[in-house]
């Protein structure tokens, strides 16, 4: 029976190189090269409402949703690539979703109207009505009423009163709270997720080995060392070709259940080496 087993780990683990070699593992999204689109919202929102626009907005194309921020403020949603327009699409459903608002503040000196801010915001914003005022604190800057919007938004309408007033106004210069923006995230490596981690499973591995090979010497210090080894190795290897046949994305959580394995493995073999050496001393008897 255990040697069927063996075979058919072997077995498996042949597929999964195979596997491996042909398609590669399949890492999740966060670890592939990918962007974060990320949106303010600081009203009481649901993660699974934000992941109904998002595969309305992206459709076929997988995404993952977290909340990040300081109180879980801000919305990011992962997915492979995004366009302006499927930008500008998530902004408008967002917007009709939680109707969020913000004064959007830019300094534009003294020599303006309200009336002409307003009409660039309404043809930008793209909105029949736009409540735009001279800030209270400072009438040099005026203050725009709008919901949440994207960068390009923020830019064109920047640009907008720039080329109106011939000012030099940066986005950078202008205070916009509700804006959409987008993170650009390279391929993460595995060796640089497990990298955490393999130093202390290099250290409790020799410290284990020298344990079993003073603790159970009476059994064969060469036969303890072997069988613990091949085991370790046996069923890690095993436990990684399963993920790449499954095509399991690779991530934090993978990688953890690895070292649960490495840990019931030790564990199993422990027990094992107590028993073979009880054995022996009542065979002895």
């Amino acid at each position: 029976m255990k040697k069927k087993l063996i075979y058919l780990s072997v077995i498996i683990i042949l597929i999964g190189i195979i596997i491996v070699a042909v398609k590669g593992f399949n890492v999740n999204l966060k670890y592939k090269a990918h962007k974060a689109v990320n949106i303010p919202i600081d009203v009481e929102y649901n993660v699974e409402d934000i992941k109904t626009i998002a595969n309305e907005v992206f459709e076929k194309e997988k995404v993952q949703i977290e909340k990040t921020g300081l109180y879980g403020d801000i919305v990011s949603i992962n997915v492979q690539d995004v366009s302006d327009e499927q930008i500008e699409n998530l902004a408008n459903k967002i917007n009709e979703k939680y109707n969020l608002k913000q004064n959007i503040l830019i300094p534009v000196g003294e020599d303006y109207t309200v009336e002409d801010i307003e009409q660039i915001a309404k043809d930008v914003l793209k909105k029949d009505s736009v409540n735009v005022e001279k800030y209270a604190d400072d009438e040099t800057y005026v203050s725009i009423e709008a919901n949440v919007i994207s960068e390009n938004t923020l830019e064109e309408l920047v640009n907008k009163i720039n080329e109106k007033y011939a000012l030099q106004n940066e986005t950078s210069s202008v205070s916009a709270s509700k804006k959409i923006t987008t993170t650009q995230y390279g391929r993460v490596a595995l060796r640089d997720m497990a990298k955490q981690y393999i130093n202390y499973v290099i250290i409790s591995a020799v410290i284990i080995l020298v344990y079993f090979a003073i603790r159970f010497r009476k059994l064969g210090v060469a036969n303890v060392l072997a069988k613990t080894v091949m085991l370790l190795v046996l069923a890690e290897l095993l436990y990684i070709a399963v993920l790449a046949i499954i095509r399991y994305p690779i991530d934090k959580l993978a990688i953890i259940a690895a070292l649960a394995i490495y840990i019931i493995v030790v564990t199993y073999l422990n027990s094992s080496f107590l028993k073979q050496v009880g054995s022996e001393k009542e065979s002895n008897k």
